[in-house]
């Protein structure tokens, strides 16, 4: 990312319309991110003006799209995407008016994108940090006084929460675990895993990948592994959905039937899981007859 103003120098070389490609080339971001400003409806980038350029191509107002990139909190110079520093002062002086909100308000509360919230729900979950950013409960709302103090907390630190290293603790990449919850998931289906049958998964062009991915993981395979799973897995094994398995494990955490725990690869059991959710619904059903 460039400082600020860099940005500016390179907009004041820009024609006085420009295309999305131009933009990030001149604020230093990925083009993907660009895309986002213009998808995120609540972020106020500026629209295309007519006529188009070549081949059809969207243009906007250069000196517009200045303006909205210095008013965004991620153009601070000490800033790669908005982190908690950059919105702390904000958050401080924040008043809102409901002590729960969605994504949207949230973001319209702290100064930042829908996507900017949606980065510290994923960057920071509890699968990947040791201080999560808070979760929704089951209607989509997070507590505003957990969320200023995440920001406040982090905002004090020197840097930015760590970010996951690229190798866990077992040695497996990104990729690797993210193969690895798929096999379990299968593992615990019953599906027959072989080469043929993750290369067609994956869609990989070549066998070999599928090969060297297998080999990578199997000794993360064996007995009793397979019901060891990670949330992605997990839900999928146990008929639910991740936000559920983060509401059960944050609201049941304690008390006489506590929600199983997870291991420090924040697996869970998902025999132990599917007996939770079981045992859950018929007490609900209990209550309700």
């Amino acid at each position: 990312m460039k400082s600020l103003d860099e940005v500016k120098a390179a907009f004041a070389l820009l024609p006085e319309r420009v295309t999305l490609k131009q933009i990030a080339d001149a604020t230093g971001r990925e083009l993907d991110s660009v895309r986002n400003w213009v998808y995120d409806k609540s972020a106020g980038f500026p629209p295309d003006v007519p006529p188009p350029g070549l081949r059809g191509t969207k243009l906007r107002d250069r000196d517009q799209v200045l303006a909205w990139y210095e008013s965004q909190p991620f153009a601070a110079d000490d800033s790669t995407i908005g982190g908690p520093r950059n919105v702390a002062e904000t958050a401080r002086r924040a008043r809102p008016r409901h002590a729960k909100m969605d994504t949207k308000d949230l973001a319209r509360t702290l100064g930042i994108t829908v996507r900017g919230v949606n980065y510290y729900g994923s960057a920071y979950s509890a699968d990947k940090s040791e201080n999560p950013f808070p979760e929704p409960d089951e209607q989509g709302l997070r507590d505003w006084s957990e969320v200023r103090t995440w920001i406040l907390d982090n905002a004090e630190r020197d840097r930015k929460p760590s970010k996951p290293s690229t190798r866990d603790e077992r040695g497996l990449t990104t990729r690797e675990r993210e193969v690895l919850e798929l096999v379990q998931a299968a593992d615990a289906e019953g599906q027959d895993v072989t080469v043929p049958w993750l290369t067609d998964k994956l869609g990989l062009k070549s066998a070999d990948s599928a090969r060297r991915l297998l080999r990578a993981i199997e000794q993360h395979r064996g007995p009793g592994a397979s019901k060891m799973l990670r949330p992605v897995a997990l839900a999928e094994a146990a008929g639910t959905t991740t936000d559920m398995l983060k509401y059960y494990a944050k609201t049941f955490s304690a008390g006489a039937d506590p929600f199983p725990a997870k291991n420090a690869n924040s697996e869970r059991n998902v025999d132990d899981v599917k007996a939770w959710i079981e045992r859950r619904k018929k007490a609900q059903a209990n209550r309700g007859s």
